[in-house]
Parts: C-alpha cells; structure tokens; sequence
C-alpha cells in the first residue's frame, strides 16, 4: 500500500508514543509479559488488540477506506 512520506512520520510517532506510554512494545507485552503472567501485560495487550480492532472498524466501516 503506498503511503505519503507525512504519514508514515505521523506513525512512527505513534508508535513511538504508544511505546512510551505502555512501557514497552507490543510484542514484548504480548509474549514475555504474558508469559509470566503480568496483570500489566495482560492488560496491555488487551488494550493493544481492543485498539487495533477498533481502528479496523472505524477505516473501514465508517470511513470507508
């Protein structure tokens, strides 16, 4: 999918910030963390997933992209 030089900017930020903020990636959450049986990581990766399945609907559903 071709994408804009902007927006690829705008979403490594959000990725960034998204790190940040949860203290760690998704994949390191969603693996490791999970596989000790973090709360904080379960918790996470539900937010990670809740997140992704809603930004799905809303491009394609509502938008229409």
């Amino acid at each position: 999918v071709p994408v804009s030089l902007p927006m690829l900017a705008i979403g490594g930020l959000a990725v960034g910030l998204g790190v940040s903020y949860s203290s760690g990636c998704t994949s390191g959450h969603g693996v490791c963390g999970m596989a000790r049986f973090s709360k904080r990581s379960i918790t996470a990766t539900l937010v990670f997933m809740a997140t992704t399945a809603a930004t799905v609907f809303l491009l394609r559903h509502v938008t229409g992209a």
